[in-house]
């Protein structure tokens, strides 16, 4: 017997109670934020009413969010997007269980041939360590593998979205450490995650200029169209990390900069409150010639979308090497943040709108159960 039906009723209600909980406070906090340095808009629905208030799935506190992303953008824009509202079109473009593998970066060299990655040294997968080219090896080889590079970077290999559980190791004097740390097997064994380690990619100077500590890097939101199936680049951010930090999250302290059709950056420069800095390390925004290798960036990332057929939003994240080449670092499927985006470049999904509500409006999550 199938009990769907029945989890079709409550699930979705539920699902809406959790995302609506979850972020009340961040909205709130945004916009005290902003009206404590008279920043603060009010967002105006008469003249320009939301478009997300035509479906089911709006709510009233989703309204809070045109005020925050209307006071940084500067411009009324009836597609914005609240972020209770494009969570749960997550859940209605990009299915979790098929997808799920896809965010494991041990796997990108298997699923994903011909896409550059940084060299990958260690991994570990499901407990077992293996090499770059996934062939077993001893615990007591480790060091031997590692030991003779100078930086390493070891993360994750699911989940380290904002930086988490990420660790920069140096070699100093035959031993790599990160100020804390020491890597050695002891390290790896109470590291309680599956992980990779590649060698640290030395940025193009481009980039570099912007902050040398920071891994700073050009993350292209890309959605899959549920009428065509064409895959469509709706946003590039290049993201440069505070000073002192090799992590690049705005929420470390990070910004924003946005790059244009053009492949030119932004007069100007946005953290995760709404502040906005015409300048970064003393680099004028406005007198900045092209972004390198986004052409390659933006075919690399079209490329990918292309292959990745269960999600239809991404976010994917690149560097660029000191020889000018793109590099894969990370794709996301899941809880990816939409601020920057629309706080450089107003509504969300552009002209595809109102294509992916209509389709989230009718949506109905599958779960079957067998008894």
């Amino acid at each position: 017997m199938q009990i769907e039906n029945f989890i079709r009723l409550i699930s979705r209600p539920i699902l809406f109670r959790r995302l609506g909980i979850n972020h009340k406070k961040n909205i709130k906090d945004l916009i005290s934020r902003l009206k404590t340095k008279s920043k603060y808009s009010s967002y105006p629905f008469d003249k320009y009413p939301p478009t997300i208030a035509n479906y089911s799935f709006f709510r009233k506190s989703d309204l809070k969010w045109f005020d925050f992303y209307y006071s940084v953008y500067g411009k009324p824009d009836h597609n914005f997007i609240s972020v209770p509202v494009y969570l749960y079109i997550e859940t209605c473009l990009n299915k979790r269980l098929l997808t799920d593998a896809v965010t494991e970066k041990n796997f990108y060299n298997k699923f994903l041939t011909g896409i550059p990655t940084p060299t990958s040294l260690l991994r570990r997968i499901n407990g077992f360590y293996y090499d770059e080219n996934f062939q077993k090896i001893d615990r007591k080889n480790i060091m031997t593998l590692l030991g003779r590079h100078n930086k390493l970077i070891l993360k994750p290999s699911v989940d380290s979205g904002a930086g988490h559980s990420i660790f920069v190791f140096e070699n100093k004097n035959g031993i790599l450490n990160n100020g804390e740390f020491n890597l050695n097997p002891e390290f790896l064994d109470r590291f309680n995650k599956d992980f990779i380690i590649q060698e640290f990619v030395t940025q193009h100077s481009f980039f570099s200029q912007f902050n040398p500590s920071s891994n700073n890097t050009i993350k292209i939101f890309t959605y899959r169209s549920i009428n065509d199936d064409s895959v469509n680049l709706l946003h590039c951010i290049f993201w440069v990390g505070a000073k002192g930090h090799f992590l690049d999250h705005d929420h470390w302290g990070g910004f924003g900069l946005s790059i244009n059709a053009e492949n030119k950056i932004n007069k100007y420069a946005i953290d995760v409150y709404g502040n906005k800095y015409e300048s970064v390390n003393n680099i004028v925004l406005s007198s900045l010639d092209k972004v390198p290798a986004m052409d390659e960036t933006k075919a690399l990332a079209k490329k990918i979308a292309n292959n990745i057929y269960y999600a239809r939003l991404l976010a994917l994240d690149f560097t660029v090497n000191s020889d000018g080449d793109p590099l894969l670092l990370e794709i996301n499927c899941w809880r990816n943040a939409i601020h920057q985006y629309q706080m450089h470049n107003g509504g969300l999904f552009k002209e595809f709108t109102k294509e992916i509500l209509d389709y989230c409006q009718n949506y109905q999550p599958r779960f079957v159960a067998n008894i």
